[in-house]
Order: structure tokens, then sequence, then C-alpha cells
């Protein structure tokens, strides 16, 4: 009897805990390339303003420039930022749309 209820509170556990594994498991974000674009994109998936920040420094770009012709996976750095929920980097970046900027202050 002991034996049935340890193997299946084994078997309880080892199920419980392999779902939980699995639900924390997060994609990882890695550059296609070692150019300073290619990082730039990383560091604003990853949403670290100081990593950005040097990036930029590595790319020799600032924020405007970055805006205007970043793009990663096809995408602007805005939208690519907004797609990773990169709240820290837009901010940073000065990534907001024009329109929410306008919605904003409308308020």
């Amino acid at each position: 009897m002991k034996t049935l209820l340890l193997t299946a509170s084994i078997a309880l556990l080892s199920f419980t805990s392999t779902q939980s594994v699995a639900h924390n498991i997060t994609p990882a974000i890695v550059s296609a390339d070692s150019s300073a674009d290619s990082s730039l994109c990383v560091a604003i998936a990853k949403d670290k303003p100081l990593l950005i920040l040097k990036r930029l420094k590595q790319a020799r770009l600032n924020k405007h420039q970055a805006k205007k012709v970043l793009r990663c996976n096809g995408m602007t750095a805005s939208e690519f930022a907004y797609k990773h929920n990169a709240y820290k980097a837009i901010a940073r970046l000065n990534l907001a749309e024009e329109k929410e900027r306008y919605a904003h202050n409308s308020k």
C-alpha cells in the first residue's frame, strides 16, 4: 500500500513539475549576424535602455537616425519595439507614434 501511494505521489510530482517548467520557457532573442544594427535590434527586443545606448554608439547612430533608418525583421524600430512590448526602449528612443503623442497630450 505504501509503495502504491509513494509511486502515485512521485508520478503526480513529476507531472506538475514538467508542466511548470514548460510554461516558464521563453524564446531566446539572438541576432542573425554580428552587425551593430542587429545587436541594436536585440537590445530593443530585450528592452534594455543602457544596452540600447551602447549599441547606438557602436552603430554610430543617434536616436533620430535610428528611428528613421533602422530596420528590425523588416519593421521600423518603432513597430519592432511595440511588437516586443519594449516600453523602456520606446521611451528611451522616443519611438512613440505621433498619433499616440497627440492623443496623450490632448487628454
